[in-house]
């Protein structure tokens, strides 16, 4: 019988030798586009046998080549979270491999392993962090999947995360807001009609753990940010929305009426905001099937709108 390998702790004289096969490398590349994701997405973008991918994630933990925690959940142990942290044995790899040292972020792995390789308890701000991360993950997953299983109607030709897409805007009153996106990303289209091929967005999660004042601040932001043409800095020449995503339903209805008060004296927010929540999506919905819904009046909307 197999021995059962610790869970929290290496072993690599239990891996020793085993090589890193073709799959192996396509987990390494998937956790270092995301930076951090759960296994459940992980099983999903990878595809093939389950078994055989738990299989050769536990073998890339003990031979040190991700690092893996679990936050706590319901008083128990949640799903692990997997990021690279260790940059001197995946540069080995790469030399004796045929990965590409450009896959990897090598700035970000370093950062990793001076915050979260060592998380205690007391790391409430990185537990919040970890969370927000990886709702973007499953959305971004959700995402990439959905165009997969398109048939090539629908492609996810441009996804941009981090500090890369922050920037600052002046506000009306001349105070300069922060304007921080989670995500930007485009949709191709090859179907449709020359001119209607891409669809921007810019993408909110939106966990409730702020107050409605500085969700304001943030819509408000996002409305200058449009209407000084500031988002042609991603060489596009419009955005079809700025989704935010909540958790809740009753929170992405809070949300909506914030937008509301808003769009009362700058029209252009009834349309610009969709609101949408994993609660009302359910496990089974699509981001390609009518859910989100705005201002502007009661048709629900989908990203191929």
């Amino acid at each position: 019988m197999q021995k059962r390998l610790p869970k929290f702790t290496r072993a690599p004289e239990a891996v020793y030798g085993k090589p890193v096969t073709d799959r192996g490398l396509l987990i390494l590349t998937t956790i270092s586009r995301y930076r951090f994701i759960k296994t459940s997405d992980i099983i999903r973008l990878v595809g093939g046998n389950e078994d055989v991918t738990y299989r050769h994630l536990q073998q890339l933990y003990h031979q040190n080549l991700t690092n893996r925690l679990a936050l706590p959940k319901h008083g128990g142990q949640g799903e692990f979270i997997y990021f690279l942290d260790n940059a001197r044995t995946l540069r080995v790899l790469v030399a004796h491999s045929k990965l590409n040292a450009s896959v990897f972020n090598w700035d970000e792995i370093k950062g990793n392993r001076e915050k979260y390789s060592q998380m205690g308890e007391e790391s409430v701000g990185r537990f919040l962090f970890l969370n927000h991360e990886l709702m973007i993950s499953r959305f971004r997953a959700d995402i990439e999947l959905e165009c997969k299983n398109s048939d090539g109607r629908v492609e996810l030709c441009q996804w941009m995360q981090g500090s890369s897409t922050w920037s600052k805007v002046q506000g009306n009153s001349g105070k300069f807001l922060p304007h921080r996106p989670d995500a930007f990303f485009t949709l191709r289209l090859p179907n449709a009609p020359e001119g209607q091929q891409r669809s921007n967005f810019f993408y909110e999660a939106d966990r409730g753990t702020s107050n409605l004042t500085r969700f304001r601040e943030k819509l408000e932001a996002y409305l200058q940010f449009l209407i000084q043409e500031k988002h042609k800095r991603y060489g596009v020449q419009k955005i079809r929305a700025v989704l935010v995503h909540t958790q809740k339903a009753s929170w992405a209805a809070q949300l909506k009426s914030v937008a509301a008060q808003i769009a009362s004296s700058e029209p252009l927010a009834a349309h610009l905001f969709w609101f949408g929540s994993s609660e009302e999506m359910g496990d089974r919905g699509s981001h390609f099937t009518p859910h989100f819904t705005l201002c502007a009046d009661e048709r629900k909307r989908s990203l191929l709108d």
